[in-house]
């Protein structure tokens, strides 16, 4: 599976997902858009970086729609709706973990790259972490590398990430 990262305008941005065993997914426009690096993009590192298999993209390799994304091939039938329920019922056991993760990691890397965190942080501390620093080190550096390149990316441009693990029928 393959998941692109579209800047769409100025301060906005969308997600396709691109599935072989399922229909194509689009979120426009998608939530938390930052010069830096779009939220969900950072909810992508977490998963991918702790090894969470069934977090928001797993659910979407699972033939889920996270709740969000809408079908980009096919029609939006009370059928299409029942089925895909049916999977984010199933699926989708580590999105809490997810949004628990992206939250820890986010404002921190923000001030170890020495950059302002959002005016939600401003005045209160990041939320405790069980992370270790070696962790923390590891999800910042791929954060560099990922808002390094989606910094470079222009409007009407995109960036595409592949999903580590086998999507599931």
């Amino acid at each position: 599976m393959q998941v692109r990262f579209e800047r769409t305008g100025q301060r906005r941005y969308a997600v396709a997902v691109l599935r072989s065993q399922h229909g194509d997914l689009r979120m426009d426009p998608a939530p938390g858009y930052s010069d830096l690096i779009p939220h969900d993009l950072v909810h992508w590192v977490a998963e991918e970086e702790f090894g969470l298999r069934d977090g928001i993209f797993g659910q979407l390799a699972a033939g889920g729609n996270a709740g969000t994304f809408v079908p980009t091939q096919e029609l939006r039938t009370k059928a299409w709706a029942r089925q895909v329920e049916r999977r984010n019922r199933s699926t989708g056991t580590e999105m809490g973990r997810s949004e628990a993760l992206a939250a820890q990691v986010y404002p921190r890397w923000l001030r170890h790259s020495g950059l302002m965190p959002g005016s939600h942080y401003v005045h209160q501390d990041p939320p405790r972490t069980d992370l270790s620093d070696t962790e923390l080190d590891r999800a910042f550096e791929r954060l560099n590398s990922l808002s390094g390149t989606w910094r470079g990316v222009s409007v009407g441009r995109s960036m595409t990430v592949e999903w580590p693990w086998p999507e599931r029928a």
